[in-house]
């Protein structure tokens, strides 16, 4: 018997599994030898395509092996229980010309021996690899078994290692490597992270997204990642056939799963982000799942690494990538059922947001705010799918709606942040519209309430308001104060919404007061940030003319050149980095003189536009 590497043509006629050009993954690397030093069976979990068979078979096959070698066992293509024992034999190269069954020909054979077994590709077949590997190790003092598939084994003494996707530097690093391969030197920019981002670091999926850049550019493949399943085929043909394209490697693992983790699995796709177990209780069940099995029937996916499971602040919460959910997605589209699944979502989440409220006017305001930052994907789904709705877009009627809401609750002697905020949204209609006196009054008011009451979210939305007006009436100082005001609170909150909201402002009023370098870094810094919150100034025509204003100010004063500089030095900036450096300009600058009069461009005023944007839609909840 002749040991061989994981890199080697076995007994069995493999396919090799390619070694070179093996990137990142150094910590997992020295996570599992450890795992094999200390324990005699370790199983490689993990979805499908996220690198388990090659970091095995890099991590066997460093020259540490046992005496008697390292032997793999690829079992993928082995569809019958009964034929695990026989796939064994051949892969180690053994010859019996006795009539006993092939385990005895093993027990006899590996007697005294040092060796490592390597079975890939056994999620299919767990119960008869569980009953081999027992009776091997019971028997074979000197074996040790590296299993590699979707699920653990589940017997006594197994060591689960459990492999995620690259990290965003790996993934980029993996992308360009394969794409140097090719022939297309690709730089790291931000197409490239971002393309690497959306395939969830999934080593599969980053291969076959490289091997598509002989016809398409990495700005081109994120404009057709929506439809990744057919975009993301081919890969080579040393490839196994499990992995030749994206769809077959998740496809794999549905197939493995019973009807009732199909079901789930589809339904749990109308989630974005993390989610907990109370809320899949309520949207996942009925029709054919009673929510008393839905605990079950997600352990079962949990354990074929379909669903990860996330401790987190805010509790245990459980999370698909977004791979695996968009696979789940095209199954509840064809189950017709898509539809029912996302008012349930909907109901959830209006239900959350309604008990968030309730608590929000008081003490509790951080717990409450963390919550809602946790939360914060799937209320943007939610809200995005109220929008799509008929007469979803309740616009022209802005302001006669907000007008009856804050009258009845003003009837009904209610007051907390919703009906603050319903305050602050008139008021900034009213600005944008032109009426700053009432806009004033209104902020006026609210800032009042709310330092009577120690809230300061609601608040920091009025201090915005109240610094657009300051503005418009030609008091740049002042708008300065407000807006540092607005920014710290809102950033103490990781409101993403109202952090760039007032970078954007403070953008305006830094050109007007002399400096209009630093007015084009601040409008880079907030461009950077807009795609974590929404559309960009919501689309809107209020929000994006003093936006534009300050565009044609810094071009003018810094010359086109200079202006572009300066805004990518912007875009460069983190959240962090961004909000430090539009707080750290909190004094008049020294620069050419601020307008005496009006400030404000007549056509803002115009009401031929659209009305001015909620700052709670699309995109705007309270956390970032």
């Amino acid at each position: 018997m002749r040991g061989h590497q994981p890199g080697d043509t076995g007994a069995n006629g493999n396919l090799p599994l390619e070694l070179d050009g093996f990137v990142g993954r150094h910590a997992e690397l020295r996570g599992l030898a450890r795992a094999l030093d200390s324990s005699r069976l370790v199983t490689v979990t993990g979805p499908g395509g996220i690198g388990k068979s090659r970091l095995a078979a890099r991590v066997t096959g460093g020259g540490c092996a046992p005496p008697d070698g390292t032997w793999r066992v690829e079992l993928a293509a082995v569809r019958d229980p009964e034929f695990v024992d026989h796939a064994v034999v051949e892969a180690l190269g053994l010859t019996d010309h006795t009539t006993r069954p092939p385990r005895e020909t093993l027990l006899a054979h590996l007697a005294g021996c040092r060796l490592l077994l390597v079975l890939d590709g056994f999620e299919h077949l767990v119960d008869a690899c569980a009953d081999l590997v027992v009776e091997l190790l019971g028997q074979v003092p000197g074996l040790a078994v590296l299993a590699v598939g979707r699920r653990p084994l589940s017997v006594a003494g197994e060591q689960v290692f459990a492999l995620g996707p690259l990290g965003e530097d790996e993934a980029v690093e993996l992308f360009r490597e394969r794409a140097g391969r090719r022939g297309v030197p690709v730089a790291d920019g931000p197409h490239v992270r971002e393309l690497c981002r959306r395939l969830d670091g999934i080593p599969l999926a980053v291969e076959l997204a490289a091997g598509r850049l002989g016809a398409l550019s990495p700005d081109q493949l994120l404009e057709r990642l929506d439809d990744r399943f057919r975009l993301l085929a081919g890969g080579g043909r040393d490839t196994l056939p499990r992995h030749r394209t994206l769809r077959t490697a998740i496809g794999w693992s549905h197939e493995l799963c019973t009807p009732e983790e199909r079901l789930l699995w589809s339904r749990l796709s109308v989630f974005a982000g993390r989610f907990d177990l109370e809320a899949a209780e309520y949207v996942c069940s009925g029709g054919g799942l009673h929510c008393d099995d839905v605990l079950d029937v997600l352990s079962a996916l949990l354990a074929q690494s379909v669903v990860a499971r996330e401790e987190t602040a805010t509790g245990v919460r459980y999370r698909m990538l977004d791979t695996v959910r968009a696979y789940g997605a095209e199954w509840l589209e064809a189950t017709g059922d898509a539809v029912r699944l996302r008012r349930r979502h909907r109901d959830w989440y209006l239900g959350l947001a309604t008990w968030c409220e309730l608590d929000w006017f008081s003490p509790r305001q951080n717990e409450v705010a963390a919550r809602i930052e946790a939360e914060l994907p799937n209320l943007r789904c939610a809200l995005e799918h109220c929008l799509t709705e008929p007469d979803g877009m309740d616009m022209p009627r802005a302001q006669t709606l907000l007008r009856s809401a804050l009258a009845r609750y003003e009837e009904i002697g209610e007051l907390n942040s919703n009906v603050l905020m319903g305050q602050v949204e008139l008021a900034m209609a009213r600005a944008f519209l032109g009426d700053l006196p009432d806009a004033v009054r209104l902020c006026e008011e609210v800032r009042r309430v709310c330092e009577d009451h120690g809230e300061r979210w609601a608040r920091s939305y009025a201090l915005y308001v109240l610094a657009y007006a300051a503005w418009s009436e030609g008091d740049a100082a002042r708008a300065r104060a407000l807006l540092t005001d607005c920014l710290s609170c809102a950033h103490t909150f990781r409101d993403l919404l109202g952090s760039v909201l007032s970078i954007e402002l403070l953008a305006l009023v830094t050109a007007t007061q002399g400096d209009p370098a630093e007015a084009a870094v601040l409008q880079g810094a907030a461009a950077a940030l807009w795609p974590s919150v929404g559309l960009p100034l919501f689309g809107s025509a209020y929000y994006n003319a003093p936006h534009e204003l300050c565009e044609a100010t810094a071009r003018e004063r810094l010359g086109d050149g200079r202006y572009e500089e300066c805004v990518r030095q912007g875009r460069a900036l983190g959240r962090e980095a961004a909000v430090a450096r539009a707080l750290g300009r909190s004094r008049p600058h020294a620069g050419l003189p601020a307008p005496r009069g009006p400030a404000r461009p007549t056509h803002l005023a115009l009401g031929t536009h659209e009305p001015a944007a909620s700052p709670t839609r699309k995109g705007g909840e309270t956390a970032g």
